[in-house]
């Protein structure tokens, strides 16, 4: 292999013998290159720590394991259910299920109305997700009065609603059914209940109203077996593995999803963000690169004299191409290195000082992982080397070198 093409690009790089405009071109596109890849480096760990906590958070609501109907919106308990319901606690993998109701409803509140998502929830349900610890205002929900409710901090701000143990809150649902109606004492059920507590999980549930499972079940005209699903706690990572055990047992009249199903959207969303913003930044690094083209092309023109010598000596074509390509490459090299490094240290500082801030309270979180430097290498380098094999590609070495 000759390498001497590769031995000349090296001696060409920030050489102290090229014209100082070749070198100065040939500096900015390294800082071009560099900065851009510290950004995209920074960017992306600080989007993977986004993702991690709001993963992280979203794992501790959701349940890891839920069923539901395949068909219709309620389960009907039975004994033979029942037996199936615990039969699957035994699995050493579930440490307890809840049953759940959760239904859109109306509310109204000292002559004003909020639409909210009613969910309730059993005795069960704080072993899975401990809502007691979220209410910030009042007492959490309990089951000495079974009229009581916890309210999420959208659905207080819209009512005026703190906790009022004396004027009761009315929650409204249509009734099914088709026809006419008369009156509206007809067209919804309806039952009083009373504000405990004000919860916050996050703006997701911020219009959630949470009951205890025997006021949701009277407000829809449900019988005392009957709810919308079933939230289980497990405490094993394949989750996979357990979800099929529970959909042999339960039959294929329920669906049984796993948490990461249950956040598919989410997950989506989290995905397709991150796929624009790497798309953005990746733009940006192609812009960045026309100062690599320049470089290449001016260092072209510089050693025109140089290239006729050597062409004189046997050196075709081919291997002055290889040079000039070379020379973008260790280029790309030396800025995606020195960019990395800045990246890395700005990410670490971010990362042990939390220099910026989301909100007062909360820094910009940052994860470091190897997909990430994978990335910003690969992106990099490719676009270095198409940038540096088109400019050298093209160059008109054979005119210069006669």
């Amino acid at each position: 292999m000759n390498l001497f093409p590769f031995k000349l690009a090296r001696k060409y790089v920030f050489s102290g013998k090229n014209a100082i405009e070749v070198n100065v071109i040939s500096w900015i596109a390294f800082l071009a290159l560099g900065f851009v890849t510290a950004c995209l480096f920074i960017i992306m760990s600080v989007f993977t720590g986004l993702e991690s906590v709001n993963l992280q958070f979203y794992s501790n609501i959701n349940p890891e394991i839920a069923i539901s109907p395949a068909k219709g919106k309620t389960i009907q308990s039975s004994a033979a259910f029942e037996e199936k319901l615990n039969e699957i606690l035994a699995f050493d993998e579930v440490e307890t299920l809840s049953k759940v109701i959760e239904e859109r409803a109306f509310i109204r509140y000292n002559n004003k109305n909020h639409i909210v998502t009613l969910k309730g929830i059993d005795e069960n349900f704080n072993q899975i997700f401990r809502l007691d610890t979220m209410v910030r205002i009042g007492d959490p929900l309990g089951r000495e009065y079974l009229d009581e409710i916890v309210i999420g901090t959208e659905v207080s701000s819209r009512l005026s609603l703190f906790t009022d143990p004396d004027l009761p809150v009315q929650l409204y649902v249509p009734k099914p059914g088709k026809g006419l109606i008369s009156n509206e004492e007809d067209a919804v059920n309806k039952v009083m209940a009373f504000s405990s507590g004000i919860f916050f999980i996050n703006d997701k549930f911020a219009n959630y109203v949470f009951s205890n499972l025997e006021l949701a079940q009277a407000l829809l005209n449900y019988n005392e077996g009957q709810f919308s699903g079933i939230e289980i706690k497990a405490n094993t990572g394949d989750l996979d593995k357990l979800k099929r055990r529970i959909q042999n047992i339960i039959g294929d009249d329920y669906q049984v999803k796993t948490r990461q199903e249950i956040d598919a959207a989410f997950l989506k969303m989290m995905n397709t963000e991150n796929l624009i913003i790497y798309l953005i930044c990746f733009l940006i690094l192609i812009i960045a690169s026309f100062n690599l083209a320049g470089s290449i092309a001016i260092l072209i023109l510089d050693k025109a004299p140089e290239s006729r010598t050597l062409h004189s000596m046997g050196f075709n074509n081919t291997s002055l191409r290889k040079t000039y390509f070379y020379t973008g490459m260790l280029i790309t090299l030396y800025a995606l290195i020195f960019g990395l490094l800045v990246g890395s240290f700005f990410a670490w500082m971010q990362h042990e000082f939390s220099l910026v801030m989301v909100s007062f309270n909360v820094p910009f979180p940052v994860k470091f992982t190897v997909q990430n430097y994978l990335i910003t290498i690969i992106s990099v380098m490719g676009i270095g080397l198409l940038v540096s094999w088109f400019v050298s590609r093209n160059a008109k070495i054979k005119e210069q070198a006669h």
